[in-house]
């Protein structure tokens, strides 16, 4: 039985009100007004066309993580409100097929919106309907969905092995979407965990597939990922080809979210080389398409990336500036990676500034922040940053041991630049 209006109005005004306060609620009733919809006589057919006015309306102010939350959970509501109306139908197969379809858009929607307790749960059912109905195009996204959720929670051990589960039925049917998808997420895990040949076999294979698929925003997300792994391996010129290549895509597609990602990339690339000009116009135009869609996260990391290069030009205080504001944005979100580089950076820009004391304080937060992830790239190149803020300041053998520990976490890595960036600092001392 459908929910009657007035049930799904409290339900979506919870939401608004959790996530932005009376503001929400001010959008909820302009909203509804603008769609000719009357509140208590809403139907779960209006809720997609509701979310996505939310979105339009909330990502100004909120920002595009926020808006797109707020709009999956309205989302979520109609993706119940079917799975309610599908009650006492589930030995009909075609309802069946159906229903795995919407326990698999669920846990999509909860993928989306950060809910992934309640995600697993959703694919986990959707395998178990699939299964009764032999819908293998859905089994095989389950376990692809629940294998994002737990590269989400930093499981990526788990995640490889539920991508693998649903590559197999993904290739069984030959579905190229699905192949590409979960080829470009194990790739993508290989090289968190700095294991960049077996990185660049899953990616061969997903580049494969994604050119089958035709698809712009697949091919451009594998391409970012071959210049993630040859910029971690010290290959500059190849990195930034792969970079390049994606843009044109990418710009095609008038995908922003993608395009600050692969913009702040070269940015990243052009810091490697102390390029700080060219870092800087590349991080300008991350910073740029970031905000053609107010995303807060990618606002962030080009702040925080910009400071590395403003610290090395002698603007220490905008530097240090920068790096507070991205890490006002990262905290809340709780994403490692970003929120290490931003109290890295930090520390980097006090280390200019001959403030030892705060740049110690502010690597012992980055550290903390990596905790127990199996980040040996990311983690190698924080003691090597600290190692010089050590030898700065005159302890020789702290900065050995940084390096020690930086060096031990490269060896067998292929991270053969920063490799070479150690030893040489270890030779120096």
């Amino acid at each position: 039985m459908a929910e009657p209006g007035y049930v799904l109005s409290g339900e979506i005004r919870k939401v608004l009100q959790r996530e932005l306060g009376q503001f929400g609620l001010t959008v909820f009733t302009t909203q509804c007004s603008e769609l000719n919809i009357r509140p208590e006589e809403l139907k779960s057919t209006d809720l997609l066309r509701l979310s996505q006015a939310v979105i339009r309306a909330v990502r100004p102010s909120a920002g595009d993580d926020k808006a797109l939350r707020v709009g999956k959970e309205i989302q979520k509501l109609k993706v119940k409100a079917e799975l309610d109306a599908l009650k006492g139908k589930e030995r009909d197969l075609g309802s069946q097929r159906r229903l795995a379809e919407l326990h698999v858009n669920h846990g999509n929607l909860c993928l989306a919106t950060g809910s992934y307790d309640e995600g697993v749960r959703a694919f986990k059912t959707a395998v178990r309907v699939a299964k009764s109905s032999d819908h293998k195009l859905k089994e095989a996204e389950a376990y692809i969905g629940i294998g994002l959720i737990y590269e989400k929670e930093n499981k990526w051990d788990d995640a490889i092995e539920y991508l693998n589960r649903g590559l197999c039925f993904a290739e069984e049917i030959d579905h190229p979407l699905g192949i590409a998808n979960a080829s470009k997420w194990i790739g993508h895990l290989h090289w968190h965990k700095s294991e960049y040949d077996e990185a660049l076999k899953w990616l061969e294979k997903s580049l494969e597939s994604a050119e089958r698929t035709g698809d712009d925003d697949i091919m451009a997300a594998v391409m970012i990922e071959f210049g993630l792994i040859h910029s971690n391996k010290g290959d500059l010129a190849n990195s930034r080809e792969w970079f390049e290549k994606s843009v044109e895509l990418l710009t095609n597609a008038r995908n922003y979210k993608q395009l600050a990602r692969v913009y702040n990339n070269l940015g990243d690339a052009a810091l490697q080389e102390e390029d700080w000009e060219s870092a800087l116009d590349y991080l300008d135009k991350s910073r740029e398409n970031a905000g053609m869609i107010n995303n807060q996260e990618f606002i962030a990391w080009a702040l925080f990336n910009s400071a590395e290069a403003l610290a090395n030009i002698g603007e220490v205080d905008e530097a240090i500036e920068r790096c507070q504001r991205a890490i006002e944005i990262l905290d809340p979100l709780g994403e490692p990676i970003g929120r290490e580089g931003a109290y890295g950076n930090l520390a980097m820009a006090y280390m200019k500034n001959k403030d030892w004391d705060e740049a110690d304080k502010h690597f012992k937060i980055a550290e903390e922040i990596l905790g127990d992830l199996e980040a040996p790239y990311n983690r190698a190149h924080l003691y090597y940053n600290w190692s010089l803020m050590l030898k700065s300041k005159g302890d020789t053998k702290a900065a050995k041991e940084s390096l020690d520990k930086a060096q031990k976490l490269l060896q067998g890595t292929g991270a053969k630049k920063l490799l070479e960036k150690v030893e040489s600092a270890l030779a120096d001392l």
